[in-house]
């Protein structure tokens, strides 16, 4: 008997041993998974502002000098992230608390955008920045997905369904829904795997033949030919010779583009199969909304559809596929830009409704079959649309949730301030007025800062976490974070 209990006793200490081995092994891999979340939180922020940057330096050159923003990289790449509490001290809990109720109610976040638009207020662009990269994370993980789609179904609601010239506004591509759209999708995993599916064997096709200009204008087409190049090419000019010969190259200049337009459609049509299931949903949203307005008739709406999608989504990737990293070992020269532009240009004006095109280019959309966008669109806003966002089909961060929200001190303040304003207006409905009132009663009064959202330093960067969650025990994020 003896020999059978300490027998047994020899298992089970054995099992006992075996167990606690297994739960530290456990303990240590979630804390290295936790390490490795938090360094990809942190290069997320850091890779999106650098983006922010960059575009801020190509799109309103005349707003940022290349100095300017070579500094501003330069203190990105510096960056230090801290705790919060350690700028905002006891003040942490409550930054934390506001931010992550706010980050659970999207169609707040759509309203206060959109009645800071109406306001003209100074901040907005900014804040819309620090709703994407801070208050939900750069769309890391799946629950701030699905908040952040829903934030742009309501956006489509308050903002686009109530505008007088809805289609005006999205391609302008300054208000809430066109950058929110822009920056999720430019940062969607799936949208990257359709461009480079759908992109990448045609713009390789027009690398190799980019030996001309295409140039469709006929004012233009000569520009870039010295005067006795003109001569010998095109003869004397103002002669008829001369003009028959700029006639016969700008034809035979279009007919090369409608080749090349032909294949980007073809594989657009190709590749609708893997088309980002996130995307389908808020188009399918837009279209669905912006039907039941008794001022916009069916097809303005599906040009409006079709417009966003090529405009915020499609042709950005075309006319710079280096980065969208559709290509990466391909030098694109200045011929083959300007015919890369030229072929989203004239996506664009395929996807326009019959005389809303530029009557510059109404020969070359001549030869093309007018159903031949139509039937993309078609396929993306195809289907049953349902209310509910859906989920990503590969999640490799399933079973994590964020705790942390990095950000500015400058951005954490011109977000409260922004709010304080937006509820000093009268754009907001009763109850979300009533409710804003509730979540800043805590929140402390800030002194006014400068609208910038790159404005950081390595000692101001903060990272705010909710107290409503459990992992609010301790915060070792970045530059000032709050827990959420």
């Amino acid at each position: 008997m003896k020999p059978d209990i300490h027998t047994l006793a020899h298992h089970l200490k054995q099992e006992r041993l075996y167990v606690a081995s297994e739960k530290q092994l456990i303990q240590r891999l979630n804390g290295d998974v936790l390490k490795t979340a938090e360094r990809l939180y942190r290069a997320a922020w850091i890779t999106k502002q650098q983006r922010i940057n960059l575009d801020r330096l190509i799109l309103t050159s005349a707003e940022a000098s290349p100095a300017e923003c070579c500094q501003h990289a330069k203190v990105l790449e510096d960056t230090q992230f801290l705790d919060g509490y350690k700028t905002l001290g006891f003040q942490e809990s409550i930054y934390g608390e506001f931010l992550g109720r706010v980050r659970e109610n999207p169609r707040l976040v759509a309203s206060c955008l959109v009645a800071g638009e109406r306001l003209n207020q100074e901040h907005t662009q900014g804040v819309i920045y620090t709703v994407f990269t801070s208050l939900y994370g750069n769309c890391i993980m799946q629950e701030d997905e699905s908040y952040l789609l829903q934030v742009l179904r309501y956006l489509v609601e308050f903002e686009l369904k109530e505008s007088d010239n809805p289609r005006r506004l999205l391609r302008r591509g300054t208000c809430a829904f066109s950058i929110l759209f822009k920056l999720f999708s430019e940062g969607l995993y799936s949208a990257k795997l359709f461009l480079t599916a759908t992109l990448h064997e045609p713009i390789m096709q027009l690398l190799v033949e980019d030996e001309d200009h295409l140039e469709t204008d006929p004012s233009k087409v000569t520009e870039r030919f010295t005067p006795a190049q003109q001569e010998r090419l095109f003869g004397e000019k103002g002669s008829e010779g001369y003009r028959q010969k700029v006639a016969a190259a700008v034809e035979a200049n279009e007919a090369k583009l409608v080749t090349l337009v032909n294949k980007f459609i073809g594989y657009l049509k190709q590749n609708t199969y893997c088309f980002p299931h996130n995307l389908r949903w808020i188009v399918s949203q837009m279209y669905k909304t912006l039907s039941c307005v008794e001022r916009l008739e069916v097809g303005e709406v599906r040009t409006m559809c079709t417009d966003l999608l090529l405009t915020c989504f499609i042709c950005p990737a075309i006319v710079n596929p280096e980065q969208y990293g559709i290509i990466s070992d391909a030098p694109i020269n200045e011929v083959a830009r300007f015919n890369l532009m030229q072929v989203g240009q004239l996506l664009q004006q395929l996807a326009m409704a019959d005389g809303d095109g530029d009557p510059r280019r109404k020969n070359s959309l001549a030869k093309f079959d007018k159903s031949c966008v139509a039937a993309f669109l078609d396929v993306v806003i195809g289907g049953r649309a349902v209310e509910t966002p859906p989920m990503s089909s590969m999640n490799l961060l399933e079973g994590l949730s964020r705790t942390v929200a990095y950000m500015t001190h400058s951005q954490l303040l011109c977000l409260v301030d922004f709010v304080r304003s937006v509820m000093a207006g009268d754009h907001l409905r009763e109850e979300e007025h009533i409710l804003l009132e509730t979540l800043m009663a805590n929140v402390p009064q800030s002194r006014t800062v400068k609208s910038n959202s790159l404005e950081l330093t390595p000692s101001n960067t903060p990272q705010l976490s909710p107290t409503t969650t459990p992992a609010n025990k301790k915060n070792r994020n970045l530059g000032t974070y709050l827990t959420l």
